[in-house]
């Protein structure tokens, strides 16, 4: 008898990865991204859409950082939908396009999502606008 002759069973793929491990990993990552923000670092984003993650990644993942205090729908350029994890400073973006598909999603690790900012230029725009409002004002009392 030789090895050819012994029959062998394989009970799944060796490329098959245990249910959840990618969610797994993901937090992993996440509490490394919260460590260099806290340290100074800059915002970290970790794309899902680029991932393998199955529905079992992805319930683990929803389960695990849990819903905070904050959440937010943009109106802009469709729909965008941000979430405050239970994890302050960890945050859940969804980019929508044509109602339920969405385009991108992301976990986003820093003090507010990009999306939330307001652009210097548009801080600008609202001081002249402010101003001219008071001017307007003035000049209307007179």
């Amino acid at each position: 008898m030789s090895l050819k002759d012994i029959p062998v069973k394989f009970e799944g793929s060796p490329n098959e990865a245990e249910p959840g491990g990618m969610a797994l990993a993901l937090l992993r990552e996440i509490a490394d991204h919260l460590s260099t923000v806290v340290g100074g670092g800059e915002r970290q984003v970790v794309e899902l859409g680029n991932l393998p993650l199955s529905e079992v990644d992805r319930e683990l993942l929803r389960e695990r950082l849990g819903r905070g205090e904050v959440e937010a729908k943009i109106l802009a350029s469709g729909l965008t939908e941000v979430y405050e994890t239970a994890f302050p400073g960890v945050w859940w973006v969804k980019y929508f396009h044509d109602g339920d598909h969405y385009v991108a999603e992301q976990i986003e690790i820093g003090a507010v999502p990009m999306i939330l900012e307001t652009h210097a230029e548009d801080i600008r725009a609202s001081a002249e606008r402010f101003t001219q409002l008071f001017e307007q004002t003035a000049r209307n009392q007179q």
